[in-house]
């Protein structure tokens, strides 16, 4: 079922890739429903939404582990900031319409990693597909190593 709770990792679910058969990090789905005020002139899901939508996707993926973006920072000295989004507009969305969205981690790294975001209708047409990369930085903003303890949450 694609609508649901707010947030929530799908259950008990363990992904392997098809190529390698190694485990693939559990995904969050995130659920929306498109308001009035995110419609642009046209009646459609104004397309600055998306990315909002996908940062909560993010965010709920961090929180279903135990982390958030000042956590991270707080614990393990390093920043997580967005450096690449890529986004391919699938379908219309339009006021009232109930959307999923899966987020999982796609590639991880030395400083690095990439989440797979998918937003579906509730009859599962896709809506949007996007690829996100984030990088780790330090204090003064210059990339830096992936601590392990990230890198072992991600990863989950």
């Amino acid at each position: 079922m694609l609508w649901g709770s707010k947030a929530s990792p799908l259950s008990g679910r363990i992904v392997r890739d098809a190529k390698s058969n190694q485990r693939v990090p559990t995904p969050t789905v995130t659920n929306f429903e498109a308001r009035s005020y995110e419609l642009d002139p046209y009646g459609h899901l104004n397309n600055a939404v998306y990315v909002n939508w996908l940062e909560q996707g993010r965010l709920d993926y961090l929180r279903a582990r135990g982390e958030s973006y000042t956590s991270i920072p707080d614990r393990l000295g390093v920043w997580v900031v967005v450096v690449r989004q890529e986004l391919d507009y699938r379908a219309q969305v339009e006021m009232g319409d109930r959307l999923a969205l899966t987020t999982q981690i796609e590639h991880l790294g030395n400083s690095s990693f990439r989440f797979d975001q998918r937003l579906r209708f509730e009859d599962g047409r896709a809506a949007c597909d996007a690829k996100v990369t984030m990088v780790c930085v330090d204090g003064a903003g210059k990339s830096a190593p992936m601590p392990a303890e990230l890198r072992g949450l991600l990863e989950k």
